[in-house]
């Protein structure tokens, strides 16, 4: 499968791709001495493309989009341009670590709390003796200190930097600072990966992800932060979705 190619979601240019493609794109990248920039899809980041037209330009820029929840999966199908399957971090979260180490591709994490960050940086360490973290650095920074974050990343010159910020704040960095990087790929990871990593959050049992349950799962551990994201936005993500459908048969597509 040509895993650069893409098809047009609800006016998102998303990738036709597969977990084992999506290790490869990110290896790749890694190596590629030029700047790429992989993120992701799922209904929440539909909404906000929705709402803010810069996110929306930033996706369609970014080298890969992968479908991230079985909602897109879902939709994709309904609208008669398939996806292939969820290519969510959880699924190849280990597959990936193991060849990062045989490649030698050096790592640094930026985002989330503090806590949350060193934690998972420590975890990653302890399960993969030989990962190579150069360094890492929380989400929370003033401007005064995101030049010197700036200037320990390029000083360190990790061949990925993995950013786990909120949608759309982490694409937004991204593309502000992509010129001033010397690191190969910036990858959208988001604040899941880390809390995952940290073992702040659990990851949903695989029976509910495959399901499309695993929202239902995050809303029971969060449900203060997430009840709006998935109690209103699946709703409107669903309502879109139709409305997309109509709009193409009267048109004929």
């Amino acid at each position: 499968m040509d895993s650069d190619r893409k098809l047009d979601f609800l006016g998102i240019k998303i990738n036709i791709l597969t977990k084992n493609g999506l290790v490869e794109k990110i290896l790749e990248f890694a190596l590629s001495g030029k700047r790429k920039t992989i993120t992701y899809l799922n209904a929440h980041c539909v909404n906000v493309a929705f709402n803010d037209r810069e996110y929306k330009k930033l996706l369609n820029l970014s080298d890969i989009i992968h479908a991230d929840g079985m909602s897109i999966i879902w939709a994709s199908l309904f609208l008669g341009r398939p996806l292939p399957e969820r290519v969510n971090i959880s699924d190849f979260s280990d597959k990936l670590f193991k060849k990062m180490i045989e490649k030698r591709i050096n790592l640094y994490f930026l985002g989330s709390k503090e806590e949350v960050v060193r934690r998972a940086v420590e975890n990653l360490r302890k399960k993969y003796r030989l990962i190579s973290v150069v360094g890492f650095h929380h989400g929370y920074f003033t401007d005064l200190e995101e030049k010197e974050i700036i200037k320990e990343i390029n000083g360190l010159r990790p061949n990925i930097l993995i950013i786990g910020m909120s949608v759309p704040k982490q694409e937004k960095w991204i593309f502000k600072h992509l010129n001033e990087l010397e690191v190969n790929l910036y990858w959208s990871a988001g604040s899941g990966m880390f809390d995952n990593l940290s073992g702040s959050v659990k990851d949903a049992p695989r029976w509910m992800a495959h399901i499309g349950l695993e929202w239902l799962h995050k809303l029971c551990q969060e449900p203060g932060r997430l009840w709006k994201r998935y109690l209103i936005g699946n709703f409107l993500f669903v309502h879109r979705v139709l409305e997309w459908k109509i709009k193409a048969l009267l048109l004929g597509k």
